[in-house]
């Protein structure tokens, strides 16, 4: 009986510890600190796919893009995860899947967008630290809006793809 409390202990520790992973991602690209966003990512090979975004096979492709189109001030975003499902799948592999709603105000080109969509994730457990190493997300809707004469005015309202 002790050996499975500890085990569902752990699960229930490692799932935690997944959660606060992600939310220290979306949270680093808020804040636009890029070294801690990379030290949510698997050094040696992360698959991303942010479908138009991009591709990448290396965190280091994608900080790169990140660092050149959102490290701006002018680029005000907010990312918000939700109802999380995570499969501790064994002591060093894990899977997810979250909703994503996120917003952006581009204060230098007067636009707004609001995106929802969800992130499929795989994730290692690497001298007892989660890091994701896979990560895909699939846009769901995309309401781009922007500010004329004070005016909002639609210029997308629909299924990304």
């Amino acid at each position: 009986m002790s050996k499975d409390l500890e085990k569902r202990v752990q699960a229930l520790e490692d799932v935690i510890a997944i959660k606060n992973l992600k939310h220290t991602y979306l949270n680093a690209c808020d804040a636009k600190d890029v070294e801690l966003m990379k030290t949510t990512l698997n050094a040696e090979h992360c698959e991303i796919d942010y479908g138009p975004v991009g591709k990448f096979n290396h965190r280091d492709d994608l900080v790169k893009l990140f660092t050149e189109v959102a490290c701006h001030d002018f680029m005000l975003e907010s990312h918000h995860a939700h109802n999380p499902i995570i499969i501790v799948i064994d002591k060093e592999n894990a899977s997810g899947e979250w909703a994503l709603t996120y917003s952006l105000i581009n204060t230098k080109d007067n636009s707004i967008v609001t995106l929802q969509g969800r992130y499929i994730d795989e994730y290692l457990k690497i001298d007892d630290h989660w890091v994701i190493s896979k990560t895909q997300f699939i846009g769901k809707s995309t309401l781009n809006l922007e500010v004329e004469d004070e005016l909002l005015k639609v210029i997308f309202a629909g299924s990304p793809s």
